[in-house]
């Protein structure tokens, strides 16, 4: 919920305070030390959360192997702090100075333990609070375009804080310390190096494009594309959390010879994902351009275009997160996760420098569409021999038609409401609850003449 509500409160804010061009200037710093951020935890999250989830239940190797990952994780984000260092020195700015908490906040990051031991109330909680907080200081302190420091600033130190708080919470499933030696480390650096390669891969058409926009274009176009991209993340964040909570859990099951029962689980987990992302693509499609307008203000009528035409790549994002957060990590078949994302990586650095010089940010939106289904596609075929690809496309079918049909009714509503003049914020909620109203129902009548379809949104519902 909060992943849906804390950038829809402060996206229309942040858009007229500090316009395209301040927006733009922090998407390419915050980008920039991301990267960083990647290279200090490497492929520490999903290898953490992996190995701990597959010892959980033995104490003393669980101990000791926190200790391990921890370690090689600081030494890791020791590296990758200097080189960010190195950066400063030649490249950076004020803003991108202010990120070096973030770099450090890397070093903390635990997450993994409790994720691999599916505690997720302290993570949750920890994130309820730091995200409030955040949204919170930027109401009271960003008030002009000069505020864009204070605003990574605000966003670093937030970071920061939400690695510290956790710390505390250790000792509840890590019962002693342990000083690794080195050469324990180094056995860690290539299975997590195994699992970064993907996530730079990814982040090369999550990221990256975003810099060569900047680099290519201009701050304002990126700042369009940037928030067109912070909305189309939204319905994402839900699809990410349930990735993280399967992933643990499918790595348990296959560590204790229950595959099959977390196989069938599958199913309804990718029924779930693709509902909702169906149902926000469609909503995207028939609202985008008025949202656009509506929640970042006047000047981002580019946006509005951008959000409709990359609300497409939500559902190949959906399907391909659930396959490769659901199935191929936790069954270790990270060499068909890797090819996957390093072609798709290649292709769309190659499209996006061409593309993006001719085009500015449609460019990139187009280039983004291509390698999402490049990499969507791939990730299927790699999965086809494990799992019932045919089951869920079947499942999935349906889920279009019904988001076709909410489509369509949204926008007859829009014309006939423009015709009394009614104001665009009211429109707007008037077309969103419109259209959940009309998802809501087709999917009850969908529930109601398909026995299959009847008993997974059942279970959903109860879950």
């Amino acid at each position: 919920m909060l992943a849906f509500a804390i950038p829809l409160i402060t996206a229309p804010y942040l858009s007229r305070i500090l316009g395209p061009d301040g927006i733009g200037a922090y998407s390419y710093s915050y980008n920039v030390a991301y990267y960083f951020g990647m290279f200090a935890t490497l492929g520490m999250l999903r290898y953490g959360t992996r190995s701990i989830a597959s010892v959980r239940d033995l104490q003393a190797t669980k101990d000791q192997l926190f200790w391990e990952l921890f370690f090689t994780q600081l030494l890791t984000a020791g590296f990758a702090l200097a080189l960010y260092l190195v950066y400063l020195f030649l490249f950076g700015d004020s803003l991108s100075a202010i990120w070096i908490l973030y770099i450090l906040s890397t070093a903390l990051d635990v997450t993994w333990l409790f994720r691999g031991e599916e505690d997720f109330k302290i993570t949750v909680v920890r994130n309820s609070v730091i995200k409030c907080l955040t949204a919170f200081c930027i109401f009271v302190f960003i008030k002009g375009r000069d505020d864009v420091w204070l605003y990574v600033a605000i966003m670093s130190l937030g970071y920061f804080i939400s690695q510290v708080v956790l710390w505390p919470y250790v000792k509840k499933h890590i019962a002693s310390f342990h000083i690794p030696k080195f050469c324990k480390l180094i056995r860690h650096l290539k299975p997590s190096v195994i699992l970064f390669v993907p996530l730079i891969a990814t982040s090369v058409y999550r990221v990256l494009d975003k810099i060569l926009i900047g680099l290519l274009s201009s701050s304002a176009q990126l700042g369009f594309f940037d928030c067109a991209d912070k909305i189309i993340m939204v319905p994402l964040g839900v699809i990410s959390a349930l990735g993280a909570v399967v992933l643990p859990r499918m790595s348990y099951l296959i560590s204790t010879g229950e595959e099959r029962k977390g196989v069938k689980f599958i199913r309804s987990t990718m029924s779930f994902s693709m509902i909702i992302a169906i149902c926000l693509m469609f909503g995207l499609i028939a609202t985008g351009d008025l949202f656009a307008v509506v929640y970042f203000g006047d000047n981002y009528t580019e946006t509005g275009y951008l959000l409709v035409v990359m609300s497409v790549t939500v559902p190949m994002i959906a399907w391909a997160s659930v396959i490769r957060e659901q199935y191929l990590i936790p069954k270790r078949l990270d060499k068909q996760y890797i090819s996957s994302v390093a072609v798709g990586a290649v292709f769309n650095i190659m499209l996006n420098l061409w593309a993006i010089p001719r085009w500015n940010a449609r460019g990139a939106a187009l280039v983004t569409i291509a390698t999402e289904l490049l990499v969507c596609v791939m990730l299927t075929a790699s999965a086809r021999k494990y799992l019932d690809i045919k089951q869920y496309v079947s499942d999935s079918l349906p889920y279009l038609g019904i988001g076709v049909l909410m489509c369509i009714s949204v926008r007859v509503l829009a014309r006939v409401l423009s015709i009394g003049k009614v104001s665009p914020p009211l429109l707007l909620v008037l077309e969103i609850i419109f259209g959940l109203i009309v998802f809501g129902a087709l999917l009850a009548v969908l529930a109601r003449h398909s026995t299959s379809h009847r008993a997974i949104i059942g279970s959903l519902i109860k879950k």
